[in-house]
């Protein structure tokens, strides 16, 4: 009875749905790393606690994103609000939107950063000229060896300042022997977290939360922001959420939310 009952709520969000697009971006494909150009990954957001920088974050659909778990752990919805289609943070003249609930995994460890994922819910919908969304991975992407990019306006060098602007770099995902086989030894790394990283590329500090995309065929976060030792340390990648793995969690976390189609599905 309470399956058919989810069931028919999903329908029923899924029917006041209008048809939409993920993973499009404004700008040309990434090569290497540098900054950002305004607008060129438009689900890219900014999560403020009490009106403080914290985190990144992607917006999956009009009103609904996906971070880190740790970067909201047990923070009250009310302290929160996000920057969506904002370049220099710092120069912002917004407040941010408001989050309305925050949907933090059931299984998170705030000691290892397993299951490392969490959902913000927004109380107004964004702005359809604000913003589009990523797309979300299907449960069985390979993703071994992908070239992926992460961004977010974290620091530039270990232990720098955090950037004003979103920085972008291109890295590859390891495989999950190589990533287990890490420097952080095999006990630290998941089933439930991928690494990635390249030579003097890889996420930093205030990074978290914030997307790792797959480009290909269309822009799908693969992986969100969780830890890692230092940045683009030798030995050390950058340790992500994998995002692919809490895709039925994810379902029900986004049954209220018009999630968008890509946009290949649309071609004859």
């Amino acid at each position: 009875m309470l399956l058919s009952l989810l069931l028919l709520a999903v329908l029923a969000a899924a029917s006041a749905c209008k048809t939409c697009t993920c993973g499009v971006a404004r700008g040309a494909r990434v090569v290497g790393g540098g900054p950002v150009t305004a607008g060129e990954f438009p689900w890219l957001a900014a999560v403020k606690r009490d009106g403080k920088l914290i985190c990144g974050a992607t917006v999956v659909a009009r009103d609904h994103l996906i971070t880190a778990t740790h970067c909201v752990y047990e923070v009250e919805a009310s302290r929160l609000t996000v920057l969506v289609g904002e370049y220099n943070v710092n120069k912002s003249r917004s407040e941010g939107y408001r989050v309305s609930h925050v949907i933090q995994h059931p299984d998170f460890n705030r000691y290892t950063y397993d299951n490392d994922i969490a959902v913000l819910r927004l109380a107004e919908a964004l702005p359809d000229h604000l913003y589009r969304p990523a797309c979300l991975p299907d449960d069985e992407d390979a993703l071994e060896g992908v070239d992926a990019i992460v961004s977010g306006w974290g620091s530039t060098v270990e232990k720098g300042p955090p950037s004003d602007i979103p920085m972008k770099a291109e890295v590859q995902i390891w495989s999950q022997e190589a990533c287990t086989g890490a420097g952080y030894g095999r006990r630290k790394v998941t089933p439930r977290m991928l690494c990635a990283n390249a030579p003097d590329r890889d996420s930093c500090t205030g990074d978290s939360g914030g997307p790792l995309l797959m480009t290909q065929p269309h822009y799908t976060v693969v992986g969100i922001v969780s830890w890692g030792r230092g940045c683009a340390r030798q030995g050390y990648p950058g340790v992500y959420a994998r995002v692919n793995h809490f895709m039925p969690w994810l379902r029900v976390a986004l049954r209220h939310a018009c999630t968008c189609s890509p946009p290949n599905i649309y071609k004859k």
